[in-house]
C-alpha cells in the first residue's frame, strides 16, 4: 500500500477503535448504574448523544482527509506542469543549438572545400606553368 493509503487505513482503524472504546465504556456505564439500583437510579448516559458525537468526529477526520487529498493531487499538478514547462523550454533550447551547430558545420564545411579546390586550381596552374 502506499503512504497515504496507510496513513487513512490508520486514521480508519483509529476511529474504528475509539468507537469501540466508547460503546465499551458506555455498556460499563449503564452496567454500573443497573447493577447497583440504590435508591433513585441516576440517569443513563444519552447513546443517542454518544453516536452523535462520534459521527461528528469522524466527519471532521474525512474532511480533512479530503483536504490533504485536495492539496496533495494539486501540488501533484503543479509539479507536472513546471517539469513540463522545463522540458519544453529545455527542447526548444536544444533543437535551436542543434540548428545553429549543423549551420556552423556546413558553413565550415563549405570554407574548406572552396579552400581545398582554390588550392587545387593553384596546383593545376603550377604544374601547367612548370610543364611549359
Amino acid at each position: 500500500m502506499s503512504a497515504p493509503t496507510d496513513q487513512f487505513l490508520e486514521i480508519a482503524t483509529r476511529t474504528q477503535d475509539a468507537l469501540t472504546s466508547a460503546v465499551r465504556t458506555w455498556a460499563d456505564t449503564v452496567t454500573t448504574f443497573t447493577g447497583s439500583v440504590t435508591g433513585s437510579r441516576p440517569a443513563l448516559p444519552d447513546a443517542q448523544v454518544a453516536v452523535d458525537r462520534y459521527f461528528d468526529f469522524a466527519e471532521q477526520v474525512l474532511e480533512n482527509q479530503r483536504r490533504l487529498a485536495k492539496t496533495v493531487l494539486t501540488a501533484g499538478a503543479q509539479a507536472a506542469e513546471t517539469v513540463t514547462e522545463q522540458a519544453a523550454r529545455t527542447a526548444e533550447s536544444v533543437a535551436a543549438r542543434t540548428v545553429n551547430a549543423t549551420e556552423t558545420a556546413v558553413n565550415k564545411a563549405a570554407d574548406v572545400t572552396k579552400a581545398a579546390g582554390e588550392q587545387t586550381a593553384a596546383n593545376a596552374r603550377a604544374a601547367k606553368v612548370a610543364g611549359k
